[in-house]
């Protein structure tokens, strides 16, 4: 499964002066920790450099999509070029694990034709935010199938539609 990992304000903001846009928000930590533990992670090279970010992100394959190398850290896989075919090859090789595409808003935006699923976590207060998502836009081929609110954030998954669902609208 090849699926977004992400959180948004109000506002779709995801991203101001190189970080997120709000404080550290321990129930995301742990719904994101939770979901992507032992799995893969594949962020642009703007999210790697998060100042805030732990490099490379414990217990997980991290993958950076970059034309540069990550000389300092042997243990991270950097993709360039064809990214978008090497992630489709590495989901075809792998049985055991789940690919989570985790930033930033271009390496999102790529990815979204290969997705199966999108984690969103919605933060229930606006920041200001530099970098923003538009998130109905993003989510107009998917359908929520999990919502779960807390009292800082909603945890929502996605699920991509198939050809035979039906959507009521009414």
């Amino acid at each position: 499964m090849i699926a977004a990992i992400f959180a948004v304000d109000p506002n779709g903001g995801l991203g101001y002066e190189g970080t997120l846009p709000w404080p550290k928000n321990s129930e995301d930590l742990k719904w994101f920790k939770s979901n992507t533990q032992g799995q893969i992670v594949v962020m642009g090279r703007r999210t790697w450099d998060d100042p805030l970010m732990p490099k490379p992100l414990p217990n997980r394959a991290n993958i950076v999509i970059s034309n540069r190398s990550l000389d300092d850290y042997p243990t991270v896989t950097v993709f360039s070029g064809d990214w978008l075919t090497s992630l489709k090859l590495l989901q075809n090789n792998i049985n055991d694990k789940d690919i989570f595409i985790i930033g930033g808003a271009g390496i999102l935006q790529q990815c979204l034709p290969i997705l199966d699923k999108i984690y969103l976590t919605k933060i229930n207060t606006a920041y200001p935010s530099d970098v923003t998502i538009d998130v109905d836009s993003y989510l107009s081929e998917f359908e929520c199938t999990y919502y779960s609110p807390t009292s800082t954030c909603t945890f929502t998954i996605y699920e991509k539609l198939s050809r035979s669902t039906t959507i009521y609208t009414g």
